[in-house]
């Protein structure tokens, strides 16, 4: 198997903007042929269709991998935080104890 990181090209509009639905399309396809599904176009075409229904005319936020990340990270601290390791938290992850105790505080809230 090959474990190289590779990276495909996003499709473009014709405006040369991204097109999340070309993009959807394209990872769908690439899924599906991953898991071997025989009509690759059918299932893709109908999942897009559902999504453009469930979504359409809505701005839709993707975030980044870096904030998806941040979140994750946010979350270890707070579950590893026993009310005394705010110092010990700051410097294993990189950050201020301030910052430690911000992530707490925000987790803390209803």
């Amino acid at each position: 198997m090959n474990n190289q990181n590779t990276t495909t090209t996003p499709s473009v509009s014709s405006a040369n903007k991204l097109d999340p639905i070309a993009v959807l399309r394209e990872e769908l396809a690439a899924a599906a042929l991953c898991h071997g599904v025989e009509r690759v176009e059918d299932l893709t075409e109908e999942l897009v269709r559902r999504y453009v229904q469930r979504l359409g005319g809505v701005q839709v936020y993707v975030p980044t991998e870096r904030s998806l990340d941040r979140e994750r990270v946010a979350e270890e601290i707070r579950a590893s935080f026993d009310g005394r390791n705010a110092r010990e938290l700051a410097c294993k992850y990189g950050i201020s104890v301030r910052w430690v105790q911000k992530l707490i505080l925000e987790g803390a809230s209803p």
